[in-house]
């Protein structure tokens, strides 16, 4: 097996994550993030969850690495580090974040539904606008 070089072995973290995000459903528009790393305030994936996900693929972890997510996601996104430690599995990978942001995460799975189907008047709304938008095609001859 040919030796990876330190920035393949952070891109391959980078594509594991982003590959996590997209199968899993969670953004199916999540990908690298061009020039992360190279001095410029951004995170190492975009996505649409307002998350500052920072990909580290070192031995030994280190709490600058959040302070780096924070900084970088600039107070409108949420830091997180994702650490895998060379010479494991990849997926083996362990995902640092704040505590209340793990309660914020807890609290949303644990909320079950409360609109099982729509309401009589919501249902009307639909059939009118439905019908608003059938009418307008017609007029316009699309």
């Amino acid at each position: 097996m040919r030796q990876q070089s330190r920035l393949q072995k952070g891109k391959d973290l980078e594509n594991f994550v982003v590959d996590r995000l997209r199968f899993s459903g969670l953004d199916k528009r999540a990908y690298r993030q061009r020039g992360s790393g190279n001095g410029k305030n951004k995170g190492d994936i975009w996505n649409d969850l307002s998350i500052c996900f920072e990909c580290k693929n070192q031995r030994n972890f280190s709490p600058k690495w959040f302070e780096q997510a924070e900084r970088e996601g600039m107070g409108t996104q949420e830091p997180i580090v994702v650490w895998h430690k060379p010479q494991t599995p990849i997926e083996a990978s362990f995902v640092f974040m704040a505590w209340d942001y793990l309660e914020k995460l807890l609290v949303k799975s644990s909320i079950p539904p409360t609109i099982t189907e729509p309401t009589r008047d919501a249902k009307w709304k639909g059939e009118r606008l439905k019908q608003a938008l059938k009418d307008f095609m017609a007029e316009m001859e699309w």
